[in-house]
């Protein structure tokens, strides 16, 4: 189902290198919310246990657990998730498979900024984090970079505006 990538040894194409590489970074409202799981959900079910009984504390024990276990899935995710930029296409690859990529001559004859959409998620001291979303023109899917940095964003930037 999914190919191998895991540049250089396998996943390239004849004559194919890789220009730029990067880890995912974790989606800032993940972390918003994971940590707001985390932190608050004690202070929830001890209000909760007093207040409204046994009963209501379990359901709200669950939906606290699920919070934490998707929380954690997607850190694992973000960590096994790379994002790569060759000279023929970008790619995401997460755990060694190749996940989705876009061919880069798929924006040939049309304007790559109407199908890349980068905004700033968070700032972490001085620097400042992004998320990129490129939607192929072939195809119409999308693929959504995240804990993108300044170079990262430049870079894709340069994609969309070669010129300056």
């Amino acid at each position: 189902m999914f190919e191998d990538f895991s540049p250089p040894e396998t996943g390239l194409n004849p004559g194919e290198e890789v220009v730029w590489s990067r880890r995912a970074g974790m989606a800032a409202k993940m972390m918003l919310g994971g940590a707001c799981c985390i932190l608050g959900s004690p202070w929830i079910l001890l209000i909760a246990s007093v207040a409204l009984g046994s009963g209501i504390t379990n359901i709200l024990l669950v939906v606290v657990l699920i919070g934490i276990l998707l929380t954690i899935i997607e850190l694992v995710n973000s960590r096994r998730t790379w994002y790569y930029l060759t000279t023929t296409r970008l790619v995401e690859a997460r755990g060694g498979l190749l996940r989705s990529e876009i061919p880069l001559e798929a924006f040939q004859g049309v304007r790559i900024d109407d199908y890349l959409e980068i905004k700033s998620t968070y700032r972490e001291g001085a620097a400042y984090f992004f998320q990129a979303r490129i939607r192929n023109p072939a195809t119409g899917k999308h693929m959504i970079l995240t804990g993108l940095d300044e170079d990262a964003r430049d870079l894709l930037l340069k994609l969309a505006n070669p010129k300056n």
